[in-house]
């Protein structure tokens, strides 16, 4: 597996996501790395780490319910396995206005976010029936009617930095280098204008030791503004050849001016893809050029298939007449 560097960190080309391991314990429902007490199943974790790792994948994304199988997989890997810690919340709980999380205003800010998009574009979004669309609409559309936020609300809006301070501590027990922040979060502060508090968040992150990257998901707003106003070392962005946010052509039209590293996340457009491997990675690493992709997996017969396709891909794109 091919291997690319981000500041002093060397690591994969493909990036095992944790989504597919710990997504259950965030947002409910059953899992098959749910065990019998309601916990993780840490050993099963263990196994599908073990066959990513077998098949060239040194990086994973790594969140605190995964540091002891992180541990496991280090010191059974022949090769330097490079945690990615996450640091952003599922929900914006340490972003507030007046001490109130910003989550509570959910409807405000998709209200406030949605004045400001091109009206063809929410036109189109409703129309289409991509299947990307079921996980793009739910960030533009609130649940019911609201108006948007007051410029003086979001300029209260302000950051309690006690659960970052937290989890960075946890990630220093394991050595980490990389830690990724933002998500959904830095989608909303950047549409409205507060990227000072990213920013914040950023030199935190660096005071601690560790190298920032940006996760975001509206790649054509948020990495012009990043580009400009935060010290980060990367992005993590979702794109596919079905769509990209907030359209495919403006995300990559972003992504190919940026210099840093940029690693892609749901590639296969929410499973919709999962029949056309080879061609939904090809796309991402030859049209998009990027420098990583973030994948799940949440078997060893998928791990298997999806990183030695991966292998496959960049081996043609290195040498393409072999």
């Amino acid at each position: 597996m091919q291997k690319f560097r981000i500041d002093h960190s060397e690591l994969s080309r493909a990036i095992l996501g944790c989504d597919s391991f710990v997504s259950w314990l965030y947002q409910g429902g059953d899992s098959l790395f749910r065990d019998s007490k309601g916990g993780l199943r840490t050993s099963r974790v263990f196994e599908v780490m073990k066959v990513c790792v077998n098949y060239g994948v040194t990086g994973i994304d790594l969140s605190p319910p995964l540091m002891e199988v992180f541990r496991r997989i280090q010191a059974d890997a022949d090769k330097e396995i490079v945690g990615l810690g996450a640091l952003q919340e599922w929900k914006c709980n340490s972003f507030t206005i007046d001490g109130i999380p910003l989550e509570s205003y959910s409807k405000e800010v998709k209200a406030s976010i949605k004045s400001k998009l091109p009206h063809e574009y929410l036109e189109g979004l409703i129309r289409s029936t991509n299947p990307g669309n079921s996980f793009v609409k739910p960030f533009f559309f609130p649940d019911q009617a609201a108006s948007p936020l007051s410029q003086a609300q979001i300029d209260r809006i302000s950051i309690k930095p006690d659960f970052f301070i937290r989890r960075l501590e946890l990630y220093r027990q394991l050595n980490l280098e990389l830690v990724q922040f933002g998500g959904l979060t830095a989608d909303w502060l950047v549409t409205l204008g507060r990227t000072d508090l990213l920013e914040r968040l950023s030199k935190l992150i660096r005071s601690k030791g560790f190298t920032p990257l940006l996760t975001c998901h509206w790649t054509s707003i948020v990495l012009p503004v990043a580009e400009r106003e935060l010290e980060v070392a990367g992005y993590i962005v979702p794109l596919n050849k079905s769509w990209g946010m907030l359209t495919l052509s403006e995300a990559l039209g972003t992504i190919k001016k940026i210099e840093k590293p940029i690693i892609a996340m749901k590639i296969l457009s929410l499973g919709a893809l999962v029949n056309d491997l080879f061609g939904a990675f090809e796309f991402i690493f030859k049209k998009a050029n990027v420098a990583a992709v973030m994948v799940g997996v949440s078997s060893k017969s998928q791990a298997k298939r999806t990183f030695s396709t991966i292998a496959k891909v960049l081996r043609k794109l290195e040498a393409p007449n072999l």
